[in-house]
């Protein structure tokens, strides 16, 4: 046995290493995009737009070049998505100066910003609940039945 190695173990130190380095920077990005949305004063079009905005997430793709900024809006509606994306792409160069400030990066993503897909299928879900819920208990289902699945 090797002097040094025997007797009592330290149990070993948590370290960075256990939490990848791409997820420790999406989630410090996240919270620097969500600070800035914060802070950050809109006029009253640009409020109108994005209403109640949420950063959900930041996705860093390996080589750094692209940070894809995930948002949700509350009661967001559809057919505004462009104007939405239009705001936000007017506040894309002061988001990556933040982040190039806040997270001494070597070499700045450049931010795309995306709706989040999990929060509108979540949205759609629920009013699809929503309507099957409304209906009578003595009504048909919308969709077809398995006659081998029900039980006696």
């Amino acid at each position: 046995m090797a002097k040094g190695r025997g007797g009592s173990r330290r149990p070993k130190q948590t370290t960075s290493r256990h939490y990848p380095r791409t997820a420790r920077l999406n989630a410090l990005l996240t919270e620097i995009v969500a600070d800035y949305f914060e802070v950050t004063e809109f006029d009253e079009n640009e409020a109108a737009h994005l209403g109640f905005l949420t950063v959900t997430g930041v996705e860093v793709d390996s080589d750094l070049n692209v940070a894809e900024i995930f948002f949700s809006i509350f009661d967001d509606q559809q057919d505004n998505d462009d104007e939405v994306l239009e705001v936000l792409s007017s506040h894309r160069k002061p988001i990556q100066r933040a982040i190039a400030q806040q997270a001494k990066l070597r070499k700045t993503p450049e931010a795309v910003f995306t709706f989040d897909p999990a929060v509108r299928a979540g949205s759609k879900i629920d009013s699809i609940l929503a309507t099957i819920s409304d209906r009578e208990p003595d009504q048909e289902p919308p969709y077809e039945t398995n006659p081998e699945l029900e039980q006696d």
